[in-house]
């Protein structure tokens, strides 16, 4: 169990086996918020996606809607990650999204610190 935090980007683990951090942290965090409709969260009701509403659309309307939904919802609730493609595999009823994202610049240029101990010979 990972419980010692080396990142300033971390949070519990989802199975509380520890904590994830860095990349991982912010997946979690897209894996939230795209698991999460709007208006569900009582404390935030306008936190998740929309992109729900357009599951059972024809594909011309899928397609693009989902992929505004999800882009929409990366850029506001998660900073830390630029959403650069949207792809989706399988057939109705069984689609699977992926989201391609990377560390966002200003994550990515963060000053990371690695403590060496030096023993003399």
């Amino acid at each position: 169990m990972n419980t010692q935090a080396r990142s300033r980007h971390w949070q519990l683990a989802p199975d509380s086996t520890g904590i994830v951090q860095d990349a991982a942290d912010i997946e979690q965090c897209i894996f939230n918020i795209l698991g999460t409709r709007k208006g569900t969260d009582v404390c935030r009701p306008a936190f998740g996606s929309n992109h729900f509403d357009y599951i059972d659309t024809p594909e011309d309307v899928f397609v693009p809607n989902c992929v505004r939904e999800v882009v929409l919802a990366v850029k506001t609730w998660e900073p830390r990650a630029e959403v650069t493609q949207v792809t989706f595999a399988g057939n109705a009823p069984h689609i699977v999204m992926t989201v391609h994202w990377r560390v966002a610049a200003a994550v990515a240029g963060e000053i990371y610190r690695s403590d060496i101990l030096l023993k003399a010979a």
